[in-house]
């Protein structure tokens, strides 16, 4: 009994002793789950108020780099980074010059052929008006006078062309009266009386051609000349709209050409301006002290492959060669997960470590987090990080591991 009763007491006591291991392990877990990061991902050291350097000429777009300072060399404020040749650019100014001369001569052409067109246009008007005037001079002097001188005349041929034939007739009738009483030999009485018959049938058939004349002049002739000056004169009067319109059209064009030849002029005179502004451009210098990174950088990275950018490189005007950095001027660009995007907001801590130096622990402060997608799956995240000053220093385009808290 006695070693049985032992037993149950050895048993008992090492029962109790896993008991308190166990509840001594469980803060140690705990700790050990507490100092687990709640979210995990890559960034890149970015710099804040980078300055990028193109040669920002306006007329000369390509250039050929003469010489061009080191990636990563460390620049002073005002030094000289880029260098381009100027040969071709001294030509392109000169063939520019010689345009704009020869552009000036065209212009001053152009105004005087200008001047020239409004003189002439003045002198057309004026034959334009005289004629107009001229229509409607004939036209009143028609209707005010000639119309009734017409008629009156036609009237009075015909009053004249009856009297005629009366007087022709009472003439016969007194020859035929005084050959009654035979006052004239019978010889004389044919001759006299032949005649005075003959005048009766002309002064008949001239009665007759007036008649007809008459009757044709105020009922065709005269209203028919009637219609040709209502006519001629609305023809003159379309004619003189016409030229006064056609003018008009014609001016307004010409201005349009000269102020457009003007404005081109005025623009290549100030393009030759800007290429010899361009001409004072060819060394880039740098605005503010900073390290030189040749070419740009995208979300804090360099391109996947080194920059060409060396001499005899031709390069275009807006194309950036240098982006000068501030080294103590750094934050983090994370493309952050979405997996991870409900553990990080604004404010949030946590640790940054640059892969090119593991063992060093950044504090970090969550700046900004877009909760709308900049890619598949990945949101953009901007990280504040305080730079410990130990050496080697963080470089803008280094990666590191950060770690939300």
């Amino acid at each position: 009994m006695n070693w049985q009763l032992t037993v149950a007491t050895g048993t008992l006591g090492v029962l109790l002793a896993c008991v308190v291991l166990a509840q001594e392990k469980k803060p140690a877990a705990a700790a050990v789950e507490q100092d687990q990061p709640a979210a995990t991902a890559t960034g890149y050291f970015e710099p804040v108020g980078a300055a990028e350097l193109a040669a920002g000429t306006e007329q000369i777009t390509s250039l050929v780099i003469k010489q061009i300072v080191a990636h990563g060399s460390q620049v002073k404020q005002g030094q000289a980074l880029v260098w381009f040749k100027t040969d071709d650019v001294d030509k392109q100014v000169e063939d520019a010059e010689t345009a704009l001369r020869l552009a000036e001569l065209k212009q001053q052409e152009a105004d005087f052929t200008h001047q020239q067109f409004l003189k002439i246009q003045t002198l057309d008007l004026a034959v334009a008006q005289r004629a107009k005037r001229d229509a409607q001079q004939a036209y009143d002097n028609f209707i005010k006078v000639d119309r009734d001188q017409r008629i009156a005349s036609t009237g009075f041929n015909l009053k004249s062309s009856k009297a005629s034939l009366e007087n022709a007739m009472e003439e016969l009738k007194q020859l035929e009266k005084m050959y009654q009483e035979d006052e004239l030999t019978e010889e004389s009485e044919e001759i006299v009386l032949k005649r005075a018959k003959r005048s009766v049938e002309s002064a008949q058939f001239r009665l007759k051609v007036a008649e007809i004349t008459a009757s044709r002049s105020l009922e065709q002739v005269i209203p028919r000349e009637q219609e040709q000056q209502d006519d001629t004169l609305a023809r003159a009067l379309l004619q003189f709209d016409k030229t006064r319109r056609g003018l008009d059209l014609a001016r307004q064009r010409k201005e349009i050409e000269a102020a457009k030849g003007r404005k081109a002029f005025a623009k290549q005179k100030q393009d030759v301006d800007k290429m010899r502004s361009d001409r004072k451009q060819m060394v880039l210098r740098a605005a503010t002290d900073g390290v030189v990174y040749h070419g740009t950088l995208s979300r804090g990275k360099l391109g996947e492959k080194p920059s060409s950018l060396a001499a005899e490189t031709t390069v275009t005007n807006k194309q950036v060669l240098v982006t000068l950095v501030n080294p103590r001027a750094l934050q983090i660009r994370v493309d952050l997960p979405e997996s991870a995007l409900r553990h990080v907001k604004p404010g949030g801590k946590g640790t940054a470590s640059p892969k090119a130096f593991p063992d060093r622990k950044l504090e970090i402060t969550v700046k900004s987090v877009s909760l709308i997608p900049m890619s598949n799956g990945k949101h953009d995240c901007v990280v504040n990080v305080r730079l410990d000053g130990n050496e080697p220093a963080v470089a803008a385009g280094m990666a590191c591991d950060v770690e939300f808290k």
